[in-house]
């Protein structure tokens, strides 16, 4: 990728650190993504008056872009991402739910009263031609084109699968139809399937000729196709017989679609799927989020080593210094992708030189033991 927020000679090392991470092949140092301010102030971007066009109008969304990543410094290993966010129902709205803006999120109303009205294949289409596709695919074709040069644009936020369903039919009809009339979500979910990748690909149509790679809402580099799978906060709620059921053969056709991908975990109830989730072959790494209330990352770390002694890496945000360097001393740090932020540059480098010291440290400790 190209751009002005970062100097060539360490992009270009960001960029080879990134990759090697998806390939499983990082071996020194932790996948490092430090955001701080940079001490420059942007040209303030005055919002819109109406909630509703602080989302949709494309022109403040892609100023507000910019003056965020001409404010922000990027250390370690990351790279300016620019997401478009319509919220995390956006592909049940696609489908027809109606949605609804709140200041930091939006949500749908459910939709799907009857499932003999949803047999036939056509009801789950998105409607190019509606409104909030028309929308997004705006929103992502701008981003692509003002961010040339400056930043990638990410993926949207992808809760298609169990979790569109649950939107669309409601959580607790969807737990109900799982037990008594579960061929009909069965069919639904092979056709989120299908959507997941038409979406990918549509999406990468106005993604990929900038040149810049591709991203999400987890951030995250690479030159391939990387995306966010298993958006399945519905889970929390089946058991594993259910999950392998209902839940298995789309994400694991997912997973194969791409060339990197990053499982969402996300709360303690969601751990009892873990085995499962190790068993899709092409996953790159799970996203582990423990939830609103839940203990810090310091209190995963069994979790973590089992994730890594599954093959797979471990990537969470919001991870603080002293909880970075904690969970190198215990876990393979090659094998981790943590999302942090600094005050300052000169703390964002202070972070990441830490961090690689702890490593250091205990490769030394290893070898004098040998």
């Amino acid at each position: 990728m190209e751009t002005i927020y970062k100097e060539e000679k360490t992009r270009l090392e960001a960029e080879r650190r990134n990759e090697l991470f998806w390939r499983g092949e990082l071996d020194d140092y932790p996948l490092l993504w430090v955001l701080a301010p940079n001490g420059k102030t942007p040209p303030p971007v005055a919002a819109p008056a109406s909630l509703d066009e602080r989302w949709m109008n494309v022109d403040y969304v892609l100023d507000r872009a910019a003056a965020g990543c001409a404010a922000t410094y990027y250390g370690g290993d990351a790279l300016p991402v620019h997401f478009p966010n319509l919220g995390p129902d956006i592909f049940s709205a696609w489908l027809g739910a109606p949605l609804t803006f709140a200041p930091d999120t939006s949500w749908v109303h459910p939709i799907i009263e009857d499932w003999d009205e949803w047999s036939d294949p056509a009801r789950f289409t998105i409607d190019t031609r509606g409104q909030w596709w028309k929308l997004y695919a705006e929103l992502t074709r701008r981003s692509a084109e003002v961010g040339r040069g400056r930043w990638v644009t990410a993926y949207p936020d992808l809760h298609t699968g169990i979790d569109a369903l649950s939107a669309l039919r409601g959580p607790d009809r969807l737990n109900m139809d799982l037990l008594i009339n579960p061929e009909p979500v069965k069919a639904a979910m092979r056709r989120m399937t299908e959507l997941f990748k038409w979406v990918a690909d549509e999406m990468d149509k106005l993604i990929l000729p900038a040149g810049q790679g591709t991203s999400n809402w987890t951030l995250g580099w690479s030159a391939g196709r990387f995306i966010v799978v298993g958006q399945n906060d519905f889970t929390c709620m089946i058991n594993p017989e259910m999950y392998r059921e209902f839940c298995w053969d789309d994400d694991n056709e997912t997973c194969n679609y791409f060339d990197g991908s990053l499982y969402h975990l996300d709360g303690p109830q969601a751990i009892r799927h873990l085995p499962d989730i190790l068993a899709y072959k092409k996953l790159s790494a799970i996203n582990w989020v423990p939830g609103a209330g839940a203990p810090g990352p310091t209190h995963w770390i069994d979790l973590m080593r089992r994730i890594q002694a599954g093959g797979k890496g471990v990537h969470m945000m919001n991870v603080q210094p002293q909880e970075a360097i904690e969970l190198c001393r215990h876990l393979e740090p090659g094998k981790l992708f943590l999302v942090m932020n600094a005050r300052s540059i000169e703390d964002a480098d202070d972070i990441v030189r830490r961090v690689r010291e702890a490593c250091d440290d205990r490769r030394a400790r290893s070898v004098s033991k040998a």
